[in-house]
């Protein structure tokens, strides 16, 4: 019961985390992740996002960029 219980929590932190991440490309007209690399993604966000977003965003786009070695282990690709 423990596990399904675990389990059921973490698929929904990662569904609400993923949902939040779509949120803020769209709020900030994010560029695509999949077409860029971690680097220019991560200088985007610096020179456009002065808000206490910046580090929300830039781990959403650095976690679907197209360089990222763990791309396969993030959630919903």
């Amino acid at each position: 019961m423990k596990k399904i219980l675990l389990f059921v929590i973490s698929v929904t932190f990662v569904t609400n985390m993923y949902a939040d991440c779509d949120g803020l490309i769209k709020k900030y007209s994010a560029p695509d992740p999949s077409t860029k690399t971690m680097k220019q993604l991560e200088r985007w966000v610096k020179r456009k996002v002065k808000t206490g977003d910046a580090n929300n965003l830039k781990e959403c786009l650095v976690a679907l960029a197209a360089d990222n070695p763990n791309k396969e282990a993030v959630a919903g690709n």
